[in-house]
């Protein structure tokens, strides 16, 4: 799940890695001269690397809603010309009012980002940093607004009238190990600190557990090594797709119960499954 498609019902597409992982929101000049220092050299943690693999992650989901404006856009036009005004429709108008409250929000965001870079102010970016000894079989690089952290308490209200406080995560493997990255602007500690020091007290089983069931929930940035998909076989590969998919049953359930604290819930995929060990 790369988030080209831009559906509401989710899937998975095969591609190349040069496909997938190409950003196209920067020119090839900048995109290397930008990121260079987490392209080029060894991840080490340095306060520059984790504010670029922050931005980049802010970068592409930026980019991305523009696209959907702009899809949005040439759609209404399209459906005009064919005789149907989708200005009366409800539906949509409350789509276009999310999307333009979404932009609003990212735009909040990447003018901070923009001034912290512009004056080299790396170090404004809070980070919980958890080392896997092996390189996993997958990555993310996604943008969020967690609406309740681990125990259960609300960080972000979606029907308040304010911006919401974006966190960020990436998950990659890097010679050897593996990262993953929990990060966000030092702007916003009083919503996230509390969350990240759960989550470095959770134990691994319950870390890999939490992400296992919320990684298909939250983003279709997930990209999966063949070496991976091909191991779980079918019959886990859609559930893991269906997963993705049943977010507002999930959602609705968690409302009726009012139960939102984390805790632990099997599934039949193992994003972390260390298949070096695997025969």
């Amino acid at each position: 799940m790369d988030g080209v498609e831009h559906l509401m019902f989710q899937g998975a597409e095969t591609k190349g890695r040069k496909i997938t992982t190409i950003f196209t929101g920067f020119c090839k000049y900048h995109d290397k001269t930008l990121f260079r220092e987490i392209e080029d050299k060894p991840f080490t943690c340095t306060p520059k690397q984790l504010f670029l693999l922050t931005y980049r992650a802010l970068a592409w989901h930026y980019h991305k809603k523009q696209e959907q404006i702009n899809a949005t856009a040439i759609y209404y036009e399209k459906m005009w010309q064919e005789g149907y005004d989708l200005a009366k429709s409800d539906d949509f108008l409350d789509y276009l009012s999310m999307l333009s409250i979404g932009h609003s929000d990212n735009d909040i965001e990447k003018k901070c980002f923009d001034t912290y870079l512009l004056d080299g102010n790396y170090d404004m970016i809070s980070a919980v940093v958890w080392e896997i000894p092996y390189e996993v079989n997958f990555a993310v690089s996604m943008m969020t607004e967690l609406e309740h952290d681990i125990q259960g308490n609300r960080l972000n209200d979606m029907l308040a009238d304010e911006p919401t406080k974006k966190i960020y995560l990436n998950i990659f493997p890097a010679e050897g190990k593996s990262f993953c990255i929990w990060s966000w602007l030092q702007d916003n500690d009083k919503c996230y600190s509390a969350f990240g020091k759960q989550f470095e007290q959770l134990s691994v089983a319950d870390r890999e557990n939490y992400l296992n069931n919320n990684l298909p929930r939250w983003t279709d940035s997930i990209v999966i090594s063949p070496r991976l998909w091909n191991y779980w076989q079918q019959s886990i590969q859609e559930a893991f797709i269906a997963h993705a998919n049943f977010d507002v049953l999930y959602r609705q359930m968690e409302k009726e119960t009012n139960e939102y604290a984390y805790k632990f819930m099997g599934t039949p995929w193992n994003l972390f499954e260390n298949l070096s060990q695997k025969s």
